[in-house]
């Protein structure tokens, strides 16, 4: 254009008007109608290329933004099923202890109705002892007595037989 304007000639009377050749003028109008479309076709490339990153870049942020809330659901389930986890642990532990002291209870009660018991047993067999030492005492003691009363009427007779040889 600024060729164009500096070959054109000026037209004395009528202010600022030139005249131009046509040719020139033609040329010029056809290089920029067909530079103009190539123009335009770039900045519209550029335009959708802008457009293609906006779109790539909400849809990396939506996918980002997706990732991030599924980590913090995730990581809130965690902290969920671990407290639930810890919950459940306490409860378990406190049951076994329970469970224990219940067993622990029972053993000892088991355990002092056997030394109840063998001690009764214990007692009952000594007094079965000692019964049948009395009884087997008693008779031998009767026995004795039989013997010593035949020991002493056998004395008494050899007593008596010793008086009545041995005169005095």
């Amino acid at each position: 254009m600024d060729s164009l304007t500096r070959t054109s000639t000026k037209v004395p009377g009528l202010r600022n008007k030139v005249m131009v050749d046509m040719d020139q003028l033609a040329a010029l109008s056809d290089a920029l109608r067909s530079s103009i479309p190539a123009d335009i076709q770039e900045a519209r490339e550029i335009l959708r290329q802008k457009e293609s990153m906006v779109n790539q870049a909400h849809l990396e942020a939506r996918r980002i933004k997706e990732g991030a809330r599924q980590e913090q659901t995730a990581r809130l389930d965690d902290t969920e099923i671990k407290r639930q986890s810890e919950l459940k642990a306490d409860k378990v532990h406190q049951d076994a202890l329970q469970k224990a002291q219940e067993i622990t209870q029972d053993a000892q009660r088991r355990a002092y109705k056997i030394v109840e018991d063998a001690e009764e047993l214990s007692n009952t067999r000594l007094e079965g002892a000692n019964q049948y030492a009395r009884e087997t005492l008693f008779e031998l003691e009767e026995r004795l007595s039989t013997v010593l009363g035949q020991v002493r009427r056998g004395i008494d007779t050899l007593g008596i037989q010793v008086e009545t040889k041995v005169p005095s």
